[in-house]
């Protein structure tokens, strides 16, 4: 019965580690790469009124500036849950190390972040016009994410920029994912475990 209880623990911070883990990795991918991908000054200004509400030098439409401040709001959402995915990482961390369960938790947690992202990214590869839509259908269904071709704001941030930040994120996450991955399994060697039970 003892070890029936402790199975089902075990299982449940695991399973909670892959949820935990994939979230923090994506996030942290996404922090990371809007941190260094190369921008023109146009994008760099708009994106430093986004992450800090620093003043805007473009002249954008009021329907432009509508959207903008619908994806600041998405953005300091994402914020909010990359510090507590984070925090979450961190306990449960602490946690493996004392139940010796961290190897487990990196291996399972690294494949369920490869195959998460592997699978948006597939999707992503095969069309990504109908992946953009449904990312903003889901986030923006005010519906007021559409302008003109030759509006400033599509003409800051084309589709291409959209493409290789997005390819950069999935793939930076996708190594992160292999990485833990490997780590769990070269872990459990370095910590002398020999068995999960306790």
């Amino acid at each position: 019965m003892k070890s029936n209880r402790f199975f089902t623990l075990n299982f449940g911070v695991i399973f909670t580690s892959c949820i935990v883990l994939s979230i923090f990795t994506l996030l942290f991918s996404y922090h990371a790469t809007l941190l260094f991908f190369p921008q023109t000054v146009n994008q760099e200004n708009t994106l430093d009124y986004l992450n800090n509400n620093q003043p805007l030098l473009q002249n954008y439409t009021a329907a432009e500036l509508s959207h903008l401040e619908d994806v600041q709001k998405v953005m300091s959402l994402a914020d909010n849950i990359f510090y507590v995915s984070l925090v979450l990482s961190l306990l449960l961390i602490i946690y493996g190390l004392k139940r010796k369960l961290l190897p487990k938790m990196l291996l399972y947690g690294g494949i369920s972040i490869v195959s998460v992202i592997g699978l948006i990214l597939i999707l992503t590869l095969i069309s990504f016009n109908s992946s953009f839509t449904a990312f903003h259908e889901i986030f923006f269904p005010q519906g007021n994410w559409q302008f003109p071709s030759d509006s400033l704001l599509i003409q800051t941030f084309q589709l291409d920029f959209f493409i290789k930040i997005d390819l950069t994120i999935f793939i930076q996450a996708l190594m992160w994912g292999i990485c833990l991955a490997f780590g769990g399994r070269l872990l459990r060697p370095a910590l002398k475990i020999t068995s999960y039970k306790n």
